[in-house]
């Protein structure tokens, strides 16, 4: 295949922009602070109750009401990991900056 024949080494390197990077223009780190994560516990909060909630929504109002609370508990779940998951690499494995 022609692709192979483009591959030169079995490690990668940055491209020589000309530039080094400086001591001064790495950004400035801020000394660690621990502080209770609330949102991914306040996500998890909703979820449990919206799952506690299908079966008295079923008994109150029918199985199709409590099947859409479990699926809206369900999409509850999906959109928060998806969100977890568009936050990772966002910038690109390979524009690491020094």
């Amino acid at each position: 295949m022609l692709v192979f024949g483009l591959v030169q080494g079995d490690r990668w390197e940055p491209p020589d922009d000309g530039s080094e990077p400086q001591a001064d223009d790495r950004p400035e780190r801020r000394p660690w602070t621990w502080r209770l994560p609330w949102r991914p516990f306040a996500w998890f909060a909703a979820w449990c109750w919206l799952m506690a909630l299908a079966p008295v929504v079923s008994r109150a109002f029918g199985g199709l009401a409590g099947f859409g609370v479990l699926m809206l508990a369900l999409g509850l779940g999906c959109w928060r990991l998806e969100r977890f998951c568009a936050r990772q690499y966002w910038g690109g494995l390979r524009e690491h900056k020094y």
